[in-house]
Parts: structure tokens; sequence; C-alpha cells
């Protein structure tokens, strides 16, 4: 019974990581297009991290968020930081 409850319960979590992945291409679009309009707005490129940093707490879009994470380092090194440090705090 309980190996039955762990096995659903893995299947869950696979699901909704699938249902997750479903999102990145529109994700990628944006990180891209951020990217290559050299965008400077700091507070806009941090939203878009926090997205990123919660779909890396799930097992999705870590490439995505190191990605924009190495851009956002050349605007703001300081801040980088803050963000490397609660990725690797946060899967760990």
């Amino acid at each position: 019974m309980e190996k039955e409850f762990v096995n659903k319960l893995a299947n869950v979590i696979r699901s909704f990581q699938e249902d997750l992945r479903q999102h990145l291409p529109a994700l990628e679009r944006e990180v891209n297009q951020r990217i290559r309009s050299k965008e400077s707005n700091t507070n806009t490129i941090e939203h878009l991290l926090d997205t990123l940093l919660s779909l890396t707490m799930m097992g999705v879009g870590d490439e995505l968020f190191f990605k924009l994470l190495g851009y956002y380092r050349t605007l703001d090194e300081e801040g980088a930081d803050f963000y490397s440090e609660e990725y690797y705090k946060e899967n760990e």
C-alpha cells in the first residue's frame, strides 16, 4: 500500500514537471529577447529570474536560469551573486 502511494506520488510529480516544461519555450523566447535587446531594467530581469528560480526549485528551467543570470551579472554583479546563492541554497 505504501509503495503504491509512493509510486502514485512520483507519477504526479513527474506529470507536474512535464506540465511546467511546456512553458519553457515561451520563457526561453523571453530570456533570449531580453538578452538580444540588451534589457537594462534590472527590475524586469529580476522578475524573470524570480520566475525561473521558482521553476528550478521544481526541477525545471535550470539552463534558462543560468543563461539569464550570466547576462544579469554584466549589469549587476552583486545582484547576480544573490540569485546564485539563492539557487544553491534552494537546490542543495
